[in-house]
């Protein structure tokens, strides 16, 4: 497979990009692209501040082990509910 640097990768979808948008709204497609990409940056950098905030506080770590405990007892556990609803619906 031919190998091309991101420059050259990059000028060969820009001419593509001229070729099926045209030159006169290029440049505006350029412009919403920016835009998209300046929206994606700043809500992952927001998620991520998040997410270091809750590892900081040790929530995420509480979370975590709460959730792995409450998968611990359901999964090793059937409760008498569902034992007399399965009871029900043979019986049925």
């Amino acid at each position: 497979m031919i190998e091309f640097g991101a420059f050259s990768e990059i000028l060969i979808i820009l001419i593509a990009a001229l070729i099926l948008i045209g030159p006169k709204e290029l440049p505006r497609v350029l412009y919403q692209c920016g835009r998209w990409l300046q929206k994606i940056r700043h809500f992952s950098q927001q998620l991520r501040q998040g997410l270091d905030d809750y590892v900081e506080e040790g929530i995420l770590d509480e979370y975590i082990e709460t959730q792995n405990k409450k998968y611990l007892k359901t999964s090793s556990q059937t409760t008498p509910l569902k034992k007399k609803t399965l009871r029900k619906e043979k019986h049925e």
